[in-house]
């Protein structure tokens, strides 16, 4: 056994060589003029713990051999005030980061990583996050752009990333929120679960816009046209993420109206007639409203009771559930964006059902009071009684319901699991070009599932969902032209397919485009775009590109050879139960 009482012995005497001015052998220059300090050091401790040093030493070593004079090395990415505190932890293991102040540390953090100090970073990364998570979130633009200068901070990465889909408003109220770049504020308005209000994102977006342009007036009605442009042009790549659609009436007349300057003509036009031109006091006008080309409509509070929750189901049927199922948005995901629009719209939820409890007057009332015991919405979830409603609304050519009933025997969720009935109720809806039910009959032809395989057939059901927008259909339309499935092989359009799944949001066609890009399928290899996708999607939780990303770390393919990011990502895909990873 090892007896590990000796270290701190051991570690002090070490210390205590660094701070004796006899038998050094090096000096070190730090820093830029003209803030430069020089360092007396020893090259066997600095050879051994520094991959980085060593190389520096071993070049300066031969060429000085047999001269007798120092050999002197200069660091000028280095902070001079911050190298003490590094050189205390080459030579004795000790660092009290207690005692130093988090933007010191996070200067330490960036030394570490020039001199190549693997083990000092992945500290340093876990000490921060567990320990001064909330100083981070307050100077959020010093951590991001820290983190995101290369990819050796992946902890913190993620500790961004993950502040920027489940908390952004504090990233609003950071000290630093107007020092963010451009890049950084589309990435954090621009995804569909952000979870802020859209009047919110609007002034924040305002107020880094006019922050960026310290000349603007303090008053708006001083401004010129001059100053209006010069803001229009800050904002022109963050206004198509607002969802200005999305405002109530008295939001957009009150904060968005006299900007209206910077909008783009199109966008202004089809905003003005919506909000100012619509009359207000028509019972019978409805505000249309769009969430990414998605419309959810704005119920007028001054509607008849019972016209207003007719009005809210057939929406919700129709415009959001439809509409996002089609889009290939996964069903717990529109599960999320209903009970989103309940609050956006300052609808009840709990009325809502009681409402429709007590009228079931239509298909669309049976089915949603489903939808609600599906997923347990303002209720407990009782598959069973939704599996009935179901049944209900599809026998009244329900498309939705036939979709859910098949849904229901798919997984035998409130009865009896059995594939041929879901391919039964699916084929009912998929001939109503329902794109989800479509996608469902093909994967069943592929696969043999209650129907005997046949990849011409579900070719032809995903190409038919792939033009009808579905975006996992163009993804899988893609592999199907990739591996021959029903069709001839043809990687440029596999190539075009993947790219367009892409752009309609499917994170598993990033993976895919990444793959394309590393290998050189249906396009120019472009190692450089390969590793950005994979990366984003890694990043984003996808197991299948953190396994991709391992294997290009550990292989040297396009990037620098780095077996310890390699071991993190292939970690990171196991975790999430990826047997290729399991098996690296």
């Amino acid at each position: 056994m090892y007896d590990n009482k000796f270290l701190p012995k051991l570690s002090q005497n070490l210390l205590e060589i660094l701070e004796d001015n006899e038998f050094y052998d090096i000096t070190i220059e730090v820093g830029n003029d003209p803030y430069v300090r020089i360092f007396r050091s020893h090259m066997v401790i600095l050879n051994y713990r520094s991959p980085y040093l060593r190389r520096i030493l071993s070049t300066n070593v031969n060429q000085k051999k047999g001269d007798g004079t120092l050999v002197h090395i200069k660091l000028p990415n280095i902070s001079p005030e911050i190298f003490p505190m590094v050189l205390r932890y080459i030579y004795g293991g000790r660092l009290s980061l207690e005692e130093y102040d988090t933007s010191d540390i996070i200067k330490i953090l960036v030394a570490a990583r020039e001199l190549n100090l693997q083990e000092l970073i992945t500290h340093l990364q876990s000490f921060l996050i567990e320990n001064k998570k909330n100083w981070m979130e307050q100077n959020f633009n010093l951590v991001y752009q820290t983190s995101f200068e290369n990819d050796s901070f992946l902890e913190l990465q993620n500790f961004c990333m993950e502040l920027m889909f489940k908390e952004p408003e504090k990233i609003f109220n950071s000290i630093d929120f107007i020092s963010l770049s451009e890049k950084c504020m589309i990435s954090l308005i621009q995804h569909d679960n952000f979870q802020v209000n859209v009047i919110q994102v609007w002034e924040q977006v305002l107020k880094w816009g006019i922050a960026q342009n310290p000349d603007l007036p303090s008053d708006l009605s001083s401004y010129s046209k001059d100053d209006f442009n010069a803001l229009k042009n800050t904002l022109q790549r963050l206004i198509p993420f607002i969802k200005f659609f999305n405002l109530s009436h008295k939001e957009f007349l009150d904060k968005v109206y006299p900007y209206k300057k910077i909008l783009p003509k199109d966008l202004r036009e089809n905003l003005i007639r919506n909000f100012i031109n619509q009359p207000n006091n028509n019972p019978g006008s409805n505000i249309i409203k769009e969430v990414n080309s998605m419309e959810i409509l704005s119920i007028h509070k001054n509607l008849s009771i019972e016209k207003d929750f007719n009005i809210i189901v057939d929406e919700m049927n129709d415009i959001i559930i439809h509409k996002l199922l089609n889009k290939g948005i996964k069903p717990k995901l529109v599960k999320q964006k209903v009970i989103e629009s309940f609050n956006d719209h300052s609808i009840n939820a709990q009325d809502t059902y009681n409402w429709l409890l007590n009228n079931q007057i239509n298909s669309n009332s049976i089915f949603l009071l489903g939808f609600f015991n599906y997923y347990g919405i303002v209720t407990s979830s009782n598959y069973e009684k939704a599996f009935n409603l179901f049944i209900n609304a599809s026998e009244k050519n329900h498309t939705l319901a036939q979709f859910f009933v098949g849904n229901c025997y798919k997984y035998g969720n409130g009865t009896i699991k059995d594939d041929k009935l879901a391919f039964k109720y699916y084929k009912k809806a998929a001939n109503k070009d329902d794109t989800s039910a479509q996608l469902e009959i093909g994967y069943r032809y592929t696969n043999g599932i209650g129907v005997e395989k046949d990849f011409k057939k579900a070719f032809y059901l995903y190409e038919k969902a792939a033009k009808n927008g579905n975006m996992i259909a163009m993804f899988i339309l893609g592999l199907c032209y990739k591996d021959g499935k029903g069709v001839g092989k043809d990687h440029n359009k596999a190539f075009k397919l993947f790219k367009q799944s892409v752009e309609e949001g499917h994170s598993d066609g990033m993976e895919m485009l990444g793959h394309c890009y590393n290998k050189g399928i249906g396009t120019g290899i472009d190692k450089q775009k390969a590793i950005e996708l994979h990366q984003t999607a890694a990043n984003l939780g996808d197991k299948r590109s953190q396994n991709r990303l391992a294997l290009m770390y550990e292989n040297g393919d396009g990037i620098i050879k780095d077996i310890n990011k390699a071991i993190y990502w292939y970690k990171k895909s196991a975790k999430q139960g990826y047997e290729k990873a399991k098996n690296s």
